[in-house]
């Protein structure tokens, strides 16, 4: 697999962990304190805002590296 970072596979990593939590995009803006429109943006087009990233990794206690390259959700 090849490791590099980029929107869409943080965008699909952050929906795959949304969705192995069996959250809806609501109860995840409220555990991240956003919108539901910023998770959607975060789903559809990722980000490469590291404080976004290390947000999600904290609330959900994985590393930040498994947002950013993994797809183990």
């Amino acid at each position: 697999m090849e490791k590099t970072i980029d929107s869409a596979r943080i965008a699909q990593n952050i929906k795959n962990l949304r969705q192995s939590k069996q959250l809806t995009q609501i109860e995840m803006a409220d555990l991240l304190g956003y919108s539901e429109r910023q998770v959607r943006r975060l789903e559809t087009e990722g980000t490469m805002n590291i404080y976004v990233i290390n947000l999600i990794a904290q609330t959900f206690k994985i590393s930040a590296l498994d947002i950013l390259l993994s797809g183990m959700f």
